[in-house]
């Protein structure tokens, strides 16, 4: 063979070995990253009884991909544990059951994972700068801590979460956990203010989880708090729940699967959206969006409700089209995964009951309950206790018939009706919501509308 054939061969080699290169290596760039969670779409009514136009409640399931349990395996804490050292914390030992819950946090964290800890009571100060959560010095710094002087409470969640700030851009899931047990008497101390701070830190990507303990503090602004920043929130009737409390939310923070979670709705053919249950939503034309924030290593769901048209049988109906975008939490990549809504038409009534979700159909109850409640709440805060009496008193009512004529076990429907008669009752006895139930509902409809986990006592 010549040299210039030899040559030619080799360069033609070279081409196609160029050309498989470069088509391989957008093969690789073009491959999405693997997905953090998964998303099922359905309705409570996925049979629909033809013949008129009907309700149905949708719901987004969210579930996380389990990723192991290795801290290798999820992106590393910033944790700001901020305690209230106010004098009122001398009672009913809740400064040292504080103290115990501060430790327990730690006892979630590893080498990668950074902490501080910020006391306050006239002023706020930090304790334990942010560093390496090391057991010995965050044990002689905490037990050194002595109750005394008032609650400035609005400059200790400041000082928590500007001490761990810096560690956004490093890749860090920064989170504020803020003890109370006291009504903010000094600095910015309305519920607006407080919850315009926790919007200000949830856009520069800081949870607060704020904890109030005994019946002194504010439950409205620590929701706002907790609420505006994406955020849990606990009411600890007694100091001694405090180190579970604080078990359970870094149980949260060290399985957080997503951040930025956002559902949209969008309705297909003749659907119309009603509302979103449970969640704020917004509207727009065909669509409604729901901000579900944080998806931790459980479940969470969006519920919307959504007007079908009247349709006797036929093709099944693709009544909505639900969209989910979300950052995930360890790689900090932007996803979105989509899913459409079928359902299916029958002219038998039964039939159509017994494809019921039961599944779906309480957790639609659950989300409506929250708003009795709140509602409830604002009605007594006006002094209407008898209507805020009615009110309870014919939802609790409601769900016991709901209960009675599902075509399934409702055991949750049936407790959640003994509740609401309960507490009617109690208001009514009493001619007022004392403060306790008044916390008690509060938080009990804050869990309800954001899927939060509780403490049992």
């Amino acid at each position: 063979m010549s040299q210039i054939a030899k040559r030619f061969i080799v360069a033609l080699n070279a081409v196609l070995f160029l050309a498989v290169f470069l088509c391989f290596g957008r093969f690789i760039t073009a491959r999405p990253a693997s997905a953090s969670l998964a998303l099922d779409v359905a309705a409570d009514t996925p049979v629909v009884e033809s013949g008129a136009a009907r309700r149905v409640v949708v719901r987004a399931l969210l579930c996380p991909k389990p990723a192991g349990t290795a801290q290798a395996k999820r992106a590393p804490i910033a944790l700001a544990i901020v305690l209230d050292k106010s004098g009122s914390m001398l009672n009913g030992a809740k400064m040292e059951n504080a103290k115990k819950g501060a430790m327990r946090a730690l006892d979630f964290l590893g080498q990668r994972d950074a902490a501080s800890v910020v006391v306050y009571d006239d002023e706020a100060r930090v304790l334990v700068p942010p560093g390496p959560a090391l057991r010995e010095d965050f044990a002689r710094a905490v037990g050194n801590v002595r109750p005394g002087g008032s609650t400035a409470l609005y400059a200790g969640v400041e000082t928590g979460a500007q001490s761990i700030a810096r560690y956004v851009n490093e890749g860090y899931v920064p989170r504020v956990l803020l003890l109370s047990d006291g009504l903010a008497n000094v600095g910015p101390s309305s519920s607006g203010e407080l919850a315009e701070l926790g919007r200000r830190f949830a856009a520069r990507e800081i949870t607060i989880t704020t904890i109030g303990v005994g019946l002194d503090y504010n439950e409205d602004l620590m929701t706002a708090l907790a609420a505006e920043s994406g955020g849990n929130s606990y009411f600890a009737r007694n100091a001694s729940s405090l180190p579970e409390i604080f078990a359970r939310d870094m149980e949260d923070a060290s399985s957080l699967s997503a951040r930025h979670v956002t559902v949209t709705l969008v309705c297909g053919g003749e659907s119309v959206p009603i509302k979103s249950l449970g969640r704020a939503g917004s509207m727009g034309g065909k669509s409604i969006s729901t901000l579900i924030g944080n998806v931790y290593g459980e479940e969470k769901y969006a519920l919307f409700e959504v007007e079908i048209p009247s349709r006797n049988g036929g093709s099944p109906l693709e009544a909505a089209f639900v969209s989910v975008e979300y950052e995930d939490a360890l790689t900090g990549r932007r996803h979105k995964i989509e899913s459409p809504l079928s359902l299916r038409f029958t002219a038998d009534g039964g039939e159509a009951l017994k494809n019921r979700r039961a599944d779906i159909a309480e957790q639609a109850e659950i989300a409506r309950n929250a708003e009795v409640r709140e509602e409830a709440v604002r009605l007594a805060d006006e002094g209407r206790i008898a209507d805020a009496s009615s009110l309870l008193r014919s939802r609790a009512e409601e769900m016991k018939s709901a209960a009675a004529e599902a075509p399934f076990p409702a055991p949750l429907m049936q407790s959640e009706a003994e509740a609401l008669r309960s507490l009617a009752d109690e208001v009514e006895t009493n001619g007022a919501m004392s403060n306790e139930q008044r916390k008690e509902t509060v938080n009990k409809a804050y869990i309800q509308k954001n899927q939060q986990s509780d403490v049992v006592e």
